[in-house]
């Protein structure tokens, strides 16, 4: 079954407006720690950076050395939690800060968890942090994500059964909607292969008296095809 050009050509758009309303987010300045991690299974390889300025969808850091791949993995220390983070190359340059040369990087990205990129929000608005115990045991909003609405119903159910197989969701009752969160992360070429949609979708799963909260990653072919990640 195809999808292009119909529903999920339409809600892929709809996404994309909405990735357009994310740069309308505030900016916060100001250095933190960063890391840029060229092997990201080796740790012991990652380069020293330092960020300058970050965004919900974005952030620029300074770097001595030359990164030349259009799409990297970078760690961000943020509200004392490291946070890893996909991005994509937007523009680069070179500035002298303390008489020293840099390279300076913007990127967007294009994977962060849910959590992480709550963070991310709390830092750059200078809210508070909540308390995380509250925040494990509370229901996500019986509202459904309009994101997820927006899925072909086709696409929706797949996405359910294999959460649920996982055992990162418990199977909704009759009228009731699954307890989870879904976000668009771009599309993704793949040699050889047709493009793909990138999906994270945030799942809870009670266990005992507490929510469990799970951080799912999808790849949606526009054939409908669904690739856990």
């Amino acid at each position: 079954m195809s999808f292009g050009g119909s529903m999920f050509g339409d809600m892929i758009e709809w996404f994309l407006g909405r990735a357009g309303d994310r740069r309308q987010y505030k900016r916060r300045a100001g250095a933190f720690h960063l890391w840029y991690l060229p092997n990201p299974k080796d740790e012991s390889t990652h380069v020293k950076g330092v960020g300058i300025e970050v965004s919900p969808n974005g952030l620029a850091f300074l770097c001595d050395s030359s990164i030349s791949a259009h799409e990297y993995t970078l760690v961000a220390f943020l509200r004392d939690a490291k946070i890893p983070l996909r991005v994509r190359a937007v523009r680069n340059d070179v500035v002298s800060q303390q008489g020293k040369t840099w390279n300076r990087y913007m990127v967007t990205f294009l994977g962060v968890a849910a959590d992480h990129w709550d963070t991310i929000v709390r830092y750059v608005n200078d809210e508070p942090e909540p308390d995380r115990r509250k925040m494990q045991n509370q229901e996500i909003n019986d509202k459904i994500d309009d994101a997820y609405r927006m899925l072909p119903l086709v696409l929706q159910e797949k996405i359910v059964a294999m959460l649920i197989a996982q055992n990162k969701l418990d199977e909704p009752k009759g009228g009731q909607t699954p307890l989870l969160k879904l976000f668009y992360g771009g599309l993704m070429k793949r040699p050889g292969q047709k493009p793909a949609h990138r999906f994270n979708v945030h799942s809870r799963i009670k266990k005992g008296d507490e929510m469990i909260a799970y951080d799912t990653r999808f790849l949606v072919g526009e054939d409908g095809e669904i690739t856990l990640l």
